[in-house]
C-alpha cells in the first residue's frame, strides 16, 4: 500500500521521522529538497510505504522524479523503486526518473518487468577528512594554491559576512551571473538557489557571503548530513566569476570555516569526471560513493 502526501507542511513531522530513521545521503534534507524542483511545474511529494520507508519525489505533468536514493534499508531499495514505478506509470505518466541514486541500483532493477533506460549521467562524491586537512596547505603539492591565495589576498580586501546582512537582490544577481557562465553545461537549474535565498536558507547550518573590495561576489552554504555525526555537506558554493581565482578562494573559505567549526568530514558533493572533480581531488578526499541518473518506463 502506497500513500501519497503532497501537503509537505502538514506532513513535515512524518517526513522528518522517515529521514531521521533512513536518511544517509547529503540530499536527504527536507528543506533543500523543497527548493530543488527543476521548474515551477514540479510538486514535492512524499511517498510512504506500509513499513514507514519512503521516497522524496517531485511530480511533474508527464513524469515523476525520485530525489536521491530511497529512504529505506539498502536491501529493500530495488523493491521500493519497482513498487513505486508500477504505481506511478499509470498511462498518463510515462517516465519515472531516478536522480542521483546509488550506482548499484540500476543493475539490481534490470530483471524487473520495467524498462531501465541508459545512464543519463553519473557523479562521484568525494568526502574530505577534515581532521587531516591542514589550512596552511603545506608542501609542494599545494604550492600553486598557496601562491594564488596569497596573491588574491594581497591584491584585494576580503571580508566574510553573514548573509542576513546583505540585500537579497545582490545575491540573486550573483546567481544570474553564475548562470551565464555555466549555462553551456546541460541541466543547470539556478532557481533552487534563488528559492533558498528567498527563504533565508531555511534548514541550513551556515550561510556566508564573500565580499571583495566592497562587492558581494559569492556565497557558501551547507548543513549537517543526517545519520553521519561530524559530517558537513558543502551544498552551495556560488560566485559570479568576476575575479581570477575567485572560485578557489570561495572553496578555501568554506574549508577553513568547516575546519574551525570542528567537523570531522566534508561531503564535497557530486561531480562528473571533469574539471570539477579534478579540482576537488587536489585536496586528497576519498570517493565514498557514485551515483547514476536514469529513467524507468514500461516495457
Amino acid at each position: 500500500m502506497i500513500k501519497i502526501y503532497d501537503n509537505i507542511k502538514e506532513e513535515k513531522e512524518r517526513i522528518e521521522k522517515c529521514i531521521q530513521k533512513y536518511g544517509w545521503t547529503s540530499d536527504h534534507n527536507l528543506d533543500w529538497f523543497l527548493e530543488c524542483a527543476i521548474n515551477e511545474e514540479g510538486r514535492p511529494v512524499f511517498v510512504e510505504f506500509e513499513d514507514g520507508t519512503g521516497l522524496l519525489t517531485y511530480k511533474y505533468i508527464n513524469e515523476w522524479s525520485v530525489w536521491s536514493s530511497p529512504l529505506a534499508p539498502k536491501e529493500l531499495v530495488p523493491k521500493r523503486i519497482i513498487e513505486f514505478s508500477d504505481f506511478a506509470l499509470d498511462g498518463l505518466i510515462r517516465e519515472v526518473w531516478l536522480v542521483d541514486v546509488s550506482d548499484s541500483i540500476r543493475s539490481e532493477l534490470e530483471n524487473s518487468n520495467l524498462k531501465i533506460g541508459d545512464i543519463y549521467y553519473s557523479l562521484s562524491w568525494p568526502v574530505l577528512d577534515m581532521e587531516k586537512y591542514d589550512p596552511s596547505l603545506p608542501g609542494g603539492h599545494f604550492k600553486d594554491i598557496r601562491n594564488a591565495k596569497s596573491k588574491f589576498y594581497r591584491e584585494h580586501k576580503v571580508e566574510i559576512r553573514n548573509i542576513t546582512q546583505l540585500n537579497k537582490e545582490g545575491l540573486y544577481k550573483i546567481v544570474d551571473d553564475w548562470k551565464k557562465i555555466v549555462s553551456k553545461r546541460p541541466d543547470i537549474y539556478e532557481e533552487k538557489y534563488k528559492k533558498a535565498i528567498s527563504n533565508n536558507f531555511k534548514g541550513f547550518k551556515t550561510v556566508r557571503a564573500l565580499v571583495v573590495d566592497g562587492i558581494t561576489v559569492g556565497f557558501n552554504a551547507g548543513y549537517e548530513v543526517v545519520n553521519h555525526p561530524g559530517r558537513f555537506a558543502g551544498v552551495v558554493g556560488i560566485h559570479d566569476y568576476s575575479i581570477r581565482d575567485l572560485g578557489l578562494i570561495l572553496w578555501l573559505e568554506d574549508l577553513d570555516w568547516i575546519k574551525n567549526a570542528g567537523y570531522k568530514e566534508l561531503d564535497m558533493q557530486g561531480s562528473e569526471d571533469d574539471g570539477g572533480l579534478k579540482f576537488k581531488m587536489q585536496f586528497n578526499p576519498t570517493i565514498e560513493r557514485k551515483t547514476d541518473t536514469f529513467c524507468i518506463t514500461r516495457k
